[in-house]
């Protein structure tokens, strides 16, 4: 295994402790690279999230935070990408993300089996619109 390589799954691969519970998440997918590596590693997660403006471009720097039935925070971070996956153990979760200042909440409920997406869409603030037509 190549040095780039095996530093790139130390990277990704990024277990978050918080409370007495360990969830596998990684974030990421803004270059053509980054998106094909998020591609290639979904299917082993149950949770997808994307973060995208409402004309359809991708964000990034969004903060997330994930509690179970509990009320107790599995995950917070701050996505280095559009995509968000996490493997989350069965059961009800709320979903708070929060992008220039708005946060949306969502509840979800992840199964045994299969995978739960979940798109999360802002306004962009007219500051930003305007920079990213610029580049």
């Amino acid at each position: 295994m190549s040095k780039k390589l095996l530093f790139l799954c130390v990277c990704i691969f990024y277990v978050a402790a918080a409370g007495a519970q360990n969830v596998k998440f990684v974030s990421g997918g803004v270059s053509d690279d980054s998106a094909e590596r998020m591609a290639a590693i979904s299917g082993e997660f149950n949770f997808k999230l994307l973060f995208a403006a409402m004309d359809g471009h991708y964000l990034a720097d969004v903060a997330v935070a994930i509690s179970d039935a509990a009320n107790r925070k599995v995950l917070e971070t701050v996505s280095d990408g559009p995509f968000l996956f996490a493997q989350l153990a069965p059961g009800k979760y709320a979903v708070a993300a929060r992008y220039a200042g708005v946060t949306q909440t969502r509840s979800t409920t992840i199964a045994a089996r299969g995978r739960r997406e979940m798109v999360f869409r802002w306004e962009e603030p007219a500051e930003s619109a305007a920079a990213a037509r610029d580049q």
